[in-house]
């Protein structure tokens, strides 16, 4: 698998190769990994890449921000985001999972780093990613942000989620078989965008030309078998 996104993820698995088994990936950059059609065309590029590190305190953090620093991550100086480095030319926003450490997080990546599963990458050790429910409750979580606003027919992580849904072929029975916390925040929000007044458009918007009403169609039955 050769896709953009993957290739950058190799350069920073290897880069971090000495903290890989602290290390999570997560976000838009990894929903290809997720995905097992043979048909699928390739998820949106996407800016940057993002992991999560399992950090109990501040002192913790500084620790590792030394360590990013003696391996060539460089703060990246230009941006907003605190947690953000630069690998080369490589965006990389590198989060703890306590909330406290820099004033945010997302809350599934606390209970994320504990269900987890191995990829392996071709040529390289393998790289640890959520189990599928808990990447989707961390994409849905991250959908009520306002950074992309409310209209999801232009939100890029509506856009992961209808990707996930789309193209790979056992998410219903992933999803059914998960945690009983997990499945039961699944199951409210997606029951809140089965309910959004125009999202079959915002569905449609999210996939390419070629069958996209059955596609569309396919989609939503999923969503409601999941609630059903």
């Amino acid at each position: 698998m050769n896709y953009r996104n993957i290739v950058r993820i190799k350069v920073i698995a290897n880069a971090l190769a000495e903290i890989n088994h602290h290390v999570v990936f997560v976000g838009g950059a990894v929903v290809d990994l997720y995905c097992d059609d043979p048909a699928r065309s390739e998820s949106r590029p996407t800016d940057d890449i993002d992991v999560v590190v399992e950090i109990i305190n501040r002192g913790a953090f500084a620790n590792l921000e030394e360590k990013l620093r003696s391996i060539g991550f460089e703060p990246d100086r230009d941006s907003e985001v605190i947690c953000r480095y630069k690998y080369h030319d490589i965006v990389v926003d590198i989060m703890p999972t306590k909330g406290e450490i820099l004033g945010f997080t997302n809350p599934w990546y606390e209970e994320g780093v504990s269900h987890t599963e191995h990829i392996h990458l071709e040529n390289q050790a393998p790289i640890k990613i959520f189990e599928v429910a808990y990447f989707l409750a961390s994409k849905i979580e991250a959908l009520k942000s306002e950074r992309h606003g409310k209209d999801f027919r232009w939100n890029s992580d509506f856009e992961d989620i209808i990707y996930l849904f789309d193209n790979r072929t056992t998410i219903l029975p992933d999803l059914l078989q998960s945690e009983f916390s997990v499945k039961k925040y699944l199951k409210q929000e997606i029951g809140q965008l089965v309910r959004r007044p125009f999202i079959d458009e915002e569905i449609t918007a999210c996939l390419d030309y070629s069958n996209q009403t059955k596609r569309k169609q396919r989609i939503f039955e999923l969503w409601l078998q999941f609630l059903h």
